[in-house]
This record gives structure tokens, C-alpha cells and sequence, in this order.
């Protein structure tokens, strides 16, 4: 679909053929998917439900803006945003011929990409941190291999896999640039709701989401909204790459203390590797970031939510990640003007993780859960569900060649065909 490219790094135009030839001219970028696509063509023909779209009054009363729309991401199949791209990923992957497909991920893209690959009666080899919530709802899907790797961070497991060399497994990372059309979807359906938006708030996993929003809002010349991207304190990396200026920007490490912001599990980040995309995105749409944020913060907006009894009765109850938008909105209220109309998106599912639900806000849980269960039954799993043969754990330490041996000998018992 995708058939021309601006190279984000040296603004040099590149075919689709040519991708991966000049991506090799900036080999200390290989993690990182930072093409812009300058011309391609939008699949009509799309596996996907519509996310449903809100209007709260009482949060634009709250935050003291005209108008507040919620997209509630959590209806689509796999219960996130990650759907767009892993559907545009498993089209292009098929049409290509692959059987098999690749991601890293702390828990929504891999799960995303279990179910797609499970109706096309595909395989999926998902990598993630051993300490990923979201390791036993992966392990209920009959066609996954999961690689849980020990000790890890999400950043050790995707250089780790980086690094692999697996022939006739499709990848489904924002390493391949191909996949950033897949959410033209989302701006199309926004403007065809009829919506005039002045911003655009999520939470930051890996940044693809607003830049895929962004690249629609232009192909379809809309007036382009302010791209606001939303992090946790001292793990937003995008935050320090605007301020001075650069594409990529990577932490050593997390600079607080990580029980402070770790309820974001998927979206604290000592890198984020469509980086480049994401500060293209918010520089065109003169956007900005709102970082900062702690665990007390996705609790008062899970406090407001409580309150809107209209999303609470629709099932709109995101996970921790998915609710961190509408935090970033509270607590910089001052940021928007009286006339200003948001629109933030709730990135993923509660279902998925009651658990952090319940830490975060435990009196509220019993009424926020029931709805989010309600709301979204077949993303509930019982530990008798979970199948522990589909994880492997290995370490962050093995060799390359052993890991894709471990790969290969799973495929070859699964009658994975390459």
C-alpha cells in the first residue's frame, strides 16, 4: 500500500524496495521505524470493528474546555489500538506469502496479533518481559509461542529480538515502516463522525498510534488537530528528544522511582522506537507532550471516570496505559483554553488489567470492574485457561542462534509452515 517514504532522519525520498537498502545507512537506528509515507493507498478492505466514540460533558466541565470526545479503543477485537497496525500487518504479511508472523511486546500488540493470526489460521512467535501482566491471556490462544524473557525490560527484549535473524517470519514491529497506514482508519472515521477536534491526547506505548492519526488528518486534509502525546515521569524519552530538538532520545535507565509510574506497565519506556514518526507528528501539528505523570494521576482521572456514569453503563473502563490521556488532561487543564475540544483516546481494555484497576483505585473496583466485564466477557481469562507449555523462558543473555533455534524447533513441532 505504502509505496513512497521520507526518510525522517536525513529527509531523503525512498521507494518501498529501497526501504530496508537505506535504512542500512543509519545502522544505529535499526530498532526504530522512521519513515513517512508520502504515498500510498489506504486498504478499503478492513478486518476491524468501530470504536465507539464519546461525549462527556463532565469531563469538559472538569477540565474547563467546550467539549471532550472519549474513542474507547477497548471495543476493538483484541480490546487496544494496537489493531490497526497488526490487521495491516497480517494483510501485508499474507499477501507476501508468510504463514508465520513476529512481535515484541509487554502484552496488547502481541495479544493483538495472537487474534488476527488466529482467524487467518496463522502462527504467532510473541516476545515479551517475563514480568508482562499480560503473559497468561497470550498463553489461551492455540497458535502462539511465547518467549518470555527473564529480568528483562521492554527494551532488553526488543534489541534482543532485533537482532534475530528469522527468515519467512513476518514482522509485525514499527520497524517496518510498511504498517503506519494501517491507522489512516482512525482519522477517517473521527472526521467522517463529523467531529472538529483542536487536540488529540494518548498515552505514549510506542508513539505509531498519534502518528498514524496524523498521517490520515493530512491525507485527508483535515484541519489538523495538536498532537499531544502523555507520559509517566522519567520514562518518557519523546518528552527530552522535542525539548532539544532530535529524532531519538534513549534513557539509561528509568529516572524516578519506578513503583511511583509503574501502574503504565506497556507505556513507561527508557526508549520508543517510533520515536522519529511521533516528533514528526507532533512538530507538524505545532503539538506538544504533557509528561510528568504518577500513579496518583491515572488514579484521579479513574476517579472522574467513576463519576460519568454514562461511559461507566457504555463499558468504556480502560486498563492503566489506556486511561492515562484523560489524567494528562486533569492535571494540565491549564494547557487548554475555554473554547478547546479534545479528543482522547482510552488506549486499551480494563479487562486486561483488573489488577492494576484495583491497586490504583480499590474502592472504586468492584463497580468499574463489573462494567468493564460486562463490557468486554471475552477478554476475561481464568488462570484455568492459561496453557504454561506456550511460554518459553529464556535468558535476556542467550545467543541469537539458540534463541532462533528454540523458534524454528517450535515451529517445525507445530507444523509451522514457512
Amino acid at each position: 500500500m505504502a509505496k513512497i517514504f521520507e526518510c525522517l532522519i536525513c529527509g531523503n525520498t525512498v521507494y518501498e524496495s529501497d526501504i530496508y537498502t537505506h535504512k542500512a545507512v543509519h545502522p544505529g537506528l535499526k530498532s526504530y521505524g522512521y519513515m513517512w509515507p508520502s504515498y500510498y493507498e489506504e486498504n478499503p478492505n478492513r478486518n476491524l470493528r468501530l470504536a465507539p466514540i464519546h461525549q462527556s460533558t463532565l469531563f469538559a466541565e472538569a477540565i474547563g474546555v467546550s467539549e471532550v470526545y472519549i474513542r474507547d479503543e477497548g471495543q476493538n477485537l483484541s480490546g487496544s489500538m494496537k489493531d490497526y497496525i497488526v490487521e495491516e500487518a497480517v494483510n501485508l504479511g499474507i499477501a507476501d506469502g508468510a504463514n508465520v508472523f513476529t512481535v515484541v511486546s509487554s502484552g496488547n500488540q502481541a495479544f493483538s496479533l495472537a487474534k488476527y493470526t488466529q482467524l487467518a489460521g496463522k502462527k504467532a512467535v510473541l516476545f515479551a518481559p517475563e514480568s508482562s501482566s499480560k503473559i497468561g491471556i497470550l498463553s489461551t490462544l492455540d497458535n502462539v509461542f511465547i518467549l518470555a524473557v527473564k529480568d528483562a525490560i521492554f527494551e532488553d527484549v526488543y534489541r534482543l529480538a532485533a537482532d534475530l535473524n528469522l527468515p519467512g517470519v513476518y514482522n509485525a514491529n514499527v520497524t517496518n515502516d510498511l504498517l503506519l497506514p494501517g491507522l489512516v482508519t482512525v482519522s477517517r472515521q473521527i472526521i467522517e463522525a463529523g467531529l472538529n477536534i483542536d487536540y488529540v491526547l494518548s498515552g505514549v506505548g510506542n508513539g505509531t498510534y498519534l502518528a498514524g492519526l496524523t498521517l490520515g488528518f493530512m491525507k485527508y486534509r483535515y484541519a489538523l488537530p495538536k498532537i499531544i502525546p502523555v507520559g509517566m515521569m522519567g520514562a518518557f524519552p519523546t518528552q527530552v528528544a522535542l525539548e532539544n530538538g532530535i529524532s531519538c532520545y534513549e534513557y539509561q535507565d528509568f529516572q524516578v522511582d519506578e513503583s511511583i509510574i509503574d501502574a503504565a506497565e506497556g507505556s513507561i519506556a527508557i526508549a520508543s522506537y517510533s520515536m522519529p514518526q511521533l516528533i514528526h507528528a507532533i512538530t507538524v501539528s505545532n503539538g506538544f507532550c504533557l509528561g510528568d505523570l504518577l500513579n496518583s494521576d491515572l488514579a484521579t482521572a479513574y476517579d472522574l471516570l467513576y463519576q460519568d456514569k454514562a461511559l461507566v453503563d457504555a463499558g468504556a473502563i480502560p486498563e492503566p496505559t489506556g486511561i492515562m490521556g484523560l489524567a494528562a488532561a486533569i492535571k494540565y487543564r491549564n494547557c487548554f483554553g475555554s473554547k478547546s475540544r479534545l479528543l482522547i483516546s482510552f488506549t486499551g481494555h480494563g479487562v486486561k488489567d483488573l489488577e492494576g484497576i484495583k491497586r490504583l483505585v480499590p474502592n472504586l473496583y468492584d463497580e468499574l470492574s463489573a462494567a468493564a466485564l460486562a463490557s468486554r466477557p471475552d477478554l476475561s481469562v481464568s488462570f484455568a485457561e492459561m496453557d504454561m507449555s506456550k511460554i518459553k523462558l529464556i535468558d535476556k543473555e542467550m545467543s541469537k542462534t539458540d534463541i532462533e533455534s528454540i523458534v524454528y524447533n517450535w515451529l517445525r513441532k507445530e507444523g509451522g509452515n514457512l
